[in-house]
Parts: structure tokens; sequence; C-alpha cells
């Protein structure tokens, strides 16, 4: 028997108008036969606030975004919560969340090690196939994520309230994942050298933000401005000047891949748009509508994800 599910996502302002509605349109478009969808935004926030039961309002997306998640929950007695930021689209049925009933079902961040109060996330060797060795990072981004359960949901909450700095929510996730283990769960697309899937930002082949600028490889080598091993980015082509990894997606029996054959249920743009001045936000924006993407991976987002607003 399929559990009671929800979908949450949350913004702030007008300027995600057409970006919302990639999340809206491709969850439900795949999703919304199982689940109902919660869009919570600036014309309808007092209304939730004003509902509010266990939380109190507080100027952080992030973290209200979660609140909001776990209220719903509450209110609704759902069994399942999704929760996916703005700059998401589902590109596929969630499979690995609406089929596994672990507390926590968690995704990758980029391929970086980072700390925040109480928790540092760890790194693990994976052996490939072919005997190979692979240095995997275990960081999870928030803005991804499912959980079975409001108790799991209403602990990652306390925990970022309670060690509250720059990470917000992602903090108080990796936190309870890595340090604190009070709950099962499970990284669906780790490790990402052996999985078959890509549920976050994995899938956009390049370590970290800004490397990705016009549809072509920026900051990777020789601007290595994050330090990386020469050899480890000449292995992925990660040269400056050079298509991204995001140019070799491909359509296979209405399913879309990255280059490396994994199948993305849903991508997830991760360039800290939220943050930025309204003119680098508006680039940006542009940016990712009319150059990131090849013509197969546009159609594919129009076609099937029914992103028709925002890909025009």
């Amino acid at each position: 028997m399929n559990k009671k599910t929800a979908c949450v996502t949350y913004f702030t302002d007008s300027r995600y108008d057409e970006l919302i509605t990639n999340v809206e349109n491709s969850f439900l478009k795949f999703n919304g036969n199982e689940c109902d969808f919660y869009r919570v935004d600036y014309n309808n926030r007092e209304e939730y606030n004003q509902s509010l039961k266990y939380y109190e309002f507080a100027e952080e997306t992030f973290l209200m975004q979660y609140i909001y998640a776990y209220e719903i929950m509450r209110r609704y007695e759902y069994e399942k919560i999704i929760i996916l930021g703005t700059d998401t689209i589902v590109c596929s049925r969630l499979d690995e969340f609406l089929d596994d009933d672990t507390p926590i079902l968690a995704t990758l961040n980029y391929y970086i090690q980072e700390s925040g109060v109480g928790w540092k996330s760890p790194t693990e060797i994976v052996t490939l196939p072919e005997g190979n060795q692979y240095l995997e990072h275990l960081n999870v981004n928030a803005d991804v994520c499912c959980f079975n359960s409001h108790e799991a949901l209403k602990a990652v909450i306390q925990l970022s309230i309670e060690n509250y700095d720059h990470f917000s929510i992602q903090g108080g996730l990796n936190r309870m994942i890595h340090t604190e283990k009070f709950y099962e769960y499970k990284i669906v697309d780790s490790p990402y050298a052996l999985s078959n899937v890509s549920y976050n930002c994995r899938s956009k082949g390049v370590p970290r933000t800004d490397m990705i600028k016009s549809g072509i490889i920026a900051n990777c080598w020789p601007q290595n401005v994050h330090g990386f091993d020469y050899n480890w980015l000449k292995e992925r082509n990660l040269i400056d000047g050079q298509p991204s990894p995001i140019k070799d997606w491909y359509v296979k029996d209405d399913k879309l891949f990255t280059k490396d054959h994994k199948q993305i249920k849903c991508f997830h743009f991760v360039e800290g748009i939220g943050g930025r001045p309204l003119e680098d936000f508006n680039r940006l924006i542009n940016d990712f509508k009319t150059n990131w993407f090849n013509k197969e991976t546009i159609k594919f987002f129009k076609e099937n994800c029914e992103c028709t607003i925002f890909f025009t």
C-alpha cells in the first residue's frame, strides 16, 4: 500500500516565478498520481504562517522550507514528505524516494568536503568493478530530500536551529546523517560511481558552482580556483573552454541520461542563485535557459517534464 505522500517547495519573491513552474509541472507530471504538491510562496505564506503550530516564522528560506514541510506533514497526516528546492527539475518518477521507507532519504551534494558545527562530511574509498579505487564525498544537499518520519524531520530542524550557522538546514541534515545518526538513512545516489541514477547536482559533471558559463567549462584548469589535482580534472575533461558535461546528456526510451549513462531522476542547478544580486541572478537564469543544455535535453524538459514556461 502506498504511503500518503506530499511534496513541498518554498520560495520568497517574484524572481522565482518562472523557475518554480519547472518544479511544480515536472513533479506532478511524473509523480502527481501518487503525491500531493504544496507550493508555499510570497502570495500564500501569511496563510501558512498564521496556522503554524510547532514553529514560528523566521526570515530564513532554507530553514522555513523544512518547517513548512514538517507542519504540512503533521497537519495533514502525511506519512512521507518530499522536499524540493526551487531550482530543481524532476525528470522521472522518484522511485528511490517513493518505494523506500527509510526514515531519511538524502542525495549527494557536489564532490566536496565541508564542515560545520558538530559535523564534517566524510569520504570513503569505493572499489569500482574494474578494480580501480575512487574517493567518494558523502556530503548531502538539503534541497532534494525525502522523510518517512516526522520525528526524523523534526530532529533535523532542531539540530539546524540549535547549531545554526551559514549551512542552515543543510548543516542539520549533514550533522544528523554523519554525526548524530539517530535515524536510519540512505543516500540514494551514493556512491555515485556505482549508482545508476542521479538525484541532485552530480549530473552536472563539475565539482563546484561557477564552473559552467555559457555552457562552457570555467574555473577548472588552468583557472584552478579550488586547487584540484590536474590529472583528476584532465581525466574528466574539465578543462576551461571545453563544453560542459551537461552538453553530452542524451535521451533514450523517454529517459534522460548523463554522459556516463546515469538516469537523471531529478536535476538541481545549485548555483547559489538566491544569494546573488538581481543582475547576476537574471544573468544566470538566462544562461540556464539559453546556453546550458543541448537541444535534445531542452526538448525533453519541454515535452516530457512540461517545463514550457521556463524553456520557451
